[in-house]
């Protein structure tokens, strides 16, 4: 008898089936459920039909290699893709149709897959993303007032730290404490962030998807002081701080008018930060002056 989950990440769905039995792992389980989940619009949400098969050997690995990494290889077939993991999961990952994906997975274990953040290496999720207009964003992000909060710098900066202060003294919640997902709604043009599995070390990965206030780039410094990100800036600034297949000309290019959309329409700013509650009050105080 097949087993059958969803896992639903902001505008994508995978149906999930294979002749093993599936167990969800924690960082996933909010994420998961045994009935199709409710779409963030039934004109922006793709549903992906996944196959999972446990092999000895995979099938033939066929089309032109476009992109080599350490754990990856890439590789086009047409204009569908392939792609070969190796590290932390061994898997082949192959393109049915644009709806459609078989996952072969090479492992000790013949009754059971286990659905973590390994497994889901193997989804290409920044790939369905795009296609639904939207990002992954190395962030931490926060839930106030009923919208969310990004903020974003290279790693070691002082995301999290930040998260935290608002935290701590505005009650806000921590929805995930290293990325996010910047959805860009193409019927109201309006633009939202949500929650993903992939956490980094914070293990925290909340399932919320909310309206985005703003998005905060963070530059220590001895002293709090706000200013409006330039547009041209926060174009690159996103650029190197978003998950992008940068070995797909077609999504590059895509990616990037999409960036340049948020930057323009979604609020830039440049926190450069302490560590004290101050930080807090000076983001909060532009945070408010701002347009509702």
């Amino acid at each position: 008898m097949k087993s059958k989950i969803y896992l639903s990440i902001a505008t994508v769905i995978f149906e999930i089936t294979s002749e093993a039995t599936l167990h969800i792992d924690a960082d996933c389980a909010e994420f998961c459920s045994q009935e199709k989940p409710s779409p963030f619009s039934p004109e922006q949400t793709q549903l992906i039909q996944v196959q999972l098969n446990i092999v000895k050997v995979s099938s033939k690995i066929d089309g032109e290699i476009i992109c080599q990494m350490p754990q990856c290889i890439v590789l086009r077939n047409e204009n569908l893709e392939r792609r070969i993991l190796m590290g932390a999961i061994n898997a082949y990952y192959r393109e049915i149709d644009e709806n459609k994906v078989i996952i072969e997975i090479c492992q000790e274990d013949t009754e059971a897959i286990i659905i973590n953040t390994s497994l889901l290496e193997a989804f290409a999720l920044e790939r369905f993303l795009l296609k639904q207009n939207a990002l992954v964003l190395h962030s931490s992000f926060i839930e106030w007032e009923g919208k969310g909060i990004a903020f974003t710098a290279p790693s070691g900066t002082g995301k999290s730290t930040q998260a935290a202060l608002w935290q701590r003294y505005e009650g806000c919640e921590i929805i995930n404490g290293d990325r996010s997902i910047i959805v860009q709604d193409i019927t109201t043009q309006k633009y939202y962030i949500a929650g993903l599995p992939f956490c980094g070390s914070s293990n925290i990965h909340r399932n919320k998807i909310m309206p985005l206030k703003a998005i905060v780039f963070i530059e220590q410094a001895p002293q709090n002081i706000i200013e409006k990100m330039p547009g041209i800036k926060a174009v690159s600034k996103l650029f190197g701080e978003t998950s992008i297949n940068k070995w797909n000309k077609e999504a590059v290019m895509k990616s990037i008018g999409l960036i340049e959309a948020i930057a323009k329409n979604v609020p830039m700013v440049h926190l450069k930060c302490n560590m004290e509650h101050d930080a807090v009050l000076t983001l909060k105080h532009y945070l408010n002056s701002l347009p509702a």
